[in-house]
């Protein structure tokens, strides 16, 4: 059996950077007096801030899918900002990595407490090479009609995987 979760990569973060760009563009070149150099410039100032900070950003949590099945765990790795970037400006190159559950050593899953609910955010996989990866359930949360059930069968999966007694929570 295999679950998925969050949204996949796509151009999308690409094609509106584009369409900030333009439009910037544009409307510099309607108010600058019909000048094309500055609304070339600005357009594509405004391209690159939007692709290259503003998006990578937040990259992880918009597409942050990930797959769990019974042999291991896929993700989109985006531990440094220029795999961000590349991800961005490649989406359709950017392959999943995947680790098994035999080098994973524990998992811990992180929640937010609001108006008195405690929301599941993540799950941090703690693997045996020292590197953590945040798996993102946010998403799913907003978008599932039932999340609760999804992230109970995720917990109860990797836990029944690593042979884990229970699952440390930690609170932001």
């Amino acid at each position: 059996m295999e679950k998925s979760f969050a949204r996949k990569l796509n151009g999308k973060p690409l094609f509106n950077s584009l369409i900030l760009g333009a439009a910037i563009g544009s409307f510099t070149y309607i108010l600058a007096d019909k000048d094309i150099a500055a609304g070339v410039v600005l357009g594509t100032i405004a391209f690159l801030i939007q692709s290259t900070i503003i998006y990578p950003r937040y990259l992880p949590s918009l597409y942050g899918r990930w797959k769990i099945n019974d042999g291991a765990v896929s993700y989109y790795d985006y531990n440094t900002w220029m795999k961000r970037i590349k991800a961005i400006f490649l989406p359709i190159g950017k392959k999943q990595e995947s680790v098994s559950f035999e080098d994973i050593m524990s998992y811990s899953l992180v929640v937010n407490k609001k108006d008195d609910k405690v929301l599941p955010h993540y799950i941090i996989l703690k693997l045996d090479n020292g590197h953590d990866v945040a798996l993102d359930l946010s998403w799913n949360l907003l978008k599932s009609g039932a999340p609760e059930k999804d992230v109970e069968w995720v917990v109860d999966f990797i836990t029944s995987k690593l042979n884990q007694k229970t699952v440390q929570i930690l609170q932001v």
